[in-house]
């Protein structure tokens, strides 16, 4: 794999481009891709122009955005896409109910990854949207997650959280986690947004492991004093799921 002059293989330069794309940055010129991705002018615009080539990238009068193969790749053979495909109907079923974000996730890292979210007209806005991740411990889908993780895991987290942060240790404390195993849901209003509330339960696979977590997002301040409900609904769509789910499916 041919190197740069410093250093970086031919793979690492390629990352570093494709990352410069987000959310609210999906088209950008070949300068700008070269400043966000610290590379020279001209690697990156040469990069570019074989990306473009190949489908990775598409070339537009105002700059460059992912690629349509690259695109195709990713949904023809992803496990997650596959995984949220299949999860797409109940969660449409429990954004009917509840009218607000309903959203699937997984760990990645010491993240949750958010592979799909249908979201209510009324809806609040917050942080974490689809193919975006967040801290763990800011998510209840995160939290679920990490309850389920390997003791030396969830120890492994906390020890790279600020010593300091004593609202951050205290969400994923053990007391806390092995509280939601028992429980098998958990629910925390305001770990980002003032008044939000985000509720998730584990969903697992044919051997019962946790693969992933269904949760639900609102600003309905009755959802924060009796989860109950929104819980069972939750747990309903999280058995369907899990029937669904194909023989020897795996993450």
């Amino acid at each position: 794999m041919a190197n740069s002059g410093s250093g970086d293989s031919l793979i690492t330069r390629l990352d570093r481009i494709l990352s410069t794309f987000t959310g609210t940055e999906d088209t950008m010129t070949s300068a700008e891709i070269a400043r966000r991705a610290d590379l020279p002018t001209a690697t990156a615009h040469r990069l570019c122009r074989d990306m473009a080539e190949r489908g990775w990238l598409d070339a537009q009068e105002s700059g460059y955005a992912i690629g349509t193969h690259l695109w195709e790749i990713t949904n023809r053979s992803s496990r997650r896409t596959k995984l949220a495909v299949l999860a797409r109907p109940y969660m449409a079923d429990v954004q009917s109910v509840v009218g607000q974000h309903v959203q699937l996730g997984i760990t990645d890292d010491s993240e949750v990854l958010f592979l799909d979210r249908i979201s209510g007209r009324d809806a609040p806005a917050i942080h974490g949207a689809v193919a975006e991740r967040l801290p763990l411990h800011l998510s209840a889908t995160g939290v679920v997650l990490l309850a389920a993780a390997a003791p030396e895991a969830r120890e492994a987290y906390r020890g790279d959280l600020d010593p300091t942060d004593a609202t951050a240790r205290a969400a994923c404390s053990e007391e806390r986690l092995a509280d939601v195993r028992r429980r098998g849901h958990c629910a925390q209003t305001g770990a980002i947004e003032p008044g939000i509330t985000g509720i998730a339960v584990p969903l697992r696979d044919r051997n019962s492991r946790v693969i992933a977590g269904l949760g639900l997002v609102t600003d309905q301040e009755d959802v924060a004093q009796r989860p109950g409900p929104w819980v069972q609904i939750l747990q309903i769509a999280a058995r369907g799921i899990h029937r669904r789910l194909a023989d020897g499916w795996q993450r």
